[in-house]
């Protein structure tokens, strides 16, 4: 019997041992969650990690097709509601990989705060069932050489149906649901809310012009005009493409009762593209 009772005790104290150890590693490894927002494209991307301590982490990359490129980290703190995400930048770490595999990798740590190192701060979110966008209406060149923002960006996936299976240079979280309901258009600010489409808006082609650039003979566009315009909804950006997906054109230039876009491809078009309607989405 007495040695029943030293088992049980040694057992029971061996279980409280362990269990305390557990708690106490528990504690020491919190776990920290992390909801990440991102953006991938050809050689170039965007990756915004918002951690649950209250730390973030922005990171962008662009590589050459021929070898070298940058990565840009930034590290801060954020404040975010159910609607706005304030980044508060600390510091960066800058990297540059040389083209020359013989040459060094250089890794620049700075403190936040040089202009050519800066990133966009304020964000929207932006919810559709399970998908969650982070757009911005800060101007910049980093993606594009037009000056456009998030929300035109986001305008143009949103007209054309790819949104939301396909989403461009603009932060997403995506979920596996399916969605089942239309975009609420009403979370977007009034005065972006003119670059989405209430519904399709189709166009044909009116006249085709072939420039050649005079020092270049070998260079040349073609310069489309469109039977409709600003009174008929066309505005700069909007992109419109042909019902087989194999010609689409962004418009880039706008008066009332017709529209212009150019294009470096298809040197087929200036004879037999005459009268082929095109459209911003095909139901």
């Amino acid at each position: 019997m007495k040695q029943i009772i030293i088992f049980i005790s040694i057992l029971l104290f061996s279980c409280s041992k362990s269990n305390t150890k557990s708690n106490d590693e528990t504690q020491n490894t919190a776990i920290i969650d992390t909801l990440t927002f991102s953006y991938d494209g050809f050689n170039n991307g965007l990756l915004l990690n918002l951690l649950s301590n209250g730390n973030f982490v922005n990171e962008s990359y662009l590589y050459s097709c021929f070898g070298g490129g940058k990565r840009k980290k930034v590290f801060g703190k954020y404040i975010m509601d159910s609607i706005n995400l304030t980044l508060i930048p600390e510091r960066v770490e800058f990297i540059e990989y040389p083209m020359e595999m013989d040459q060094r990798t250089k890794t620049t740590k700075v403190k936040y705060g040089i202009d050519s190192l800066k990133i966009k701060t304020n964000f929207q979110l932006i919810t559709w069932e399970g998908n969650r966008y982070l757009l911005s209406d800060s101007a910049d060149f980093n993606w594009s050489l037009k000056k456009e923002n998030d929300y035109m960006r986001f305008s143009v996936y949103i007209n054309a149906g790819l949104e939301p299976k396909v989403s461009g240079m603009y932060l997403a979280h995506k979920t596996e649901d399916s969605i089942t309901t239309d975009f609420d258009l009403k979370q977007i600010p009034k005065k972006w809310q003119e670059y989405f489409l209430k519904k399709p808006i189709s166009a044909k082609i009116k006249n085709i012009k072939k420039v050649i650039d005079p020092n270049d003979p070998e260079n040349m566009h073609w310069i489309i005009e469109f039977n409709k315009g600003k009174k008929d909804g066309i505005k700069n950006g909007l992109t419109l493409e042909t019902k087989e997906g194999d010609f689409f054109i962004e418009i880039d230039s706008v008066l009332m009762n017709k529209s212009f876009g150019q294009t470096y491809l298809y040197d087929y078009l200036p004879k037999q593209s005459i009268g082929i309607e095109l459209r911003t989405k095909w139901e």
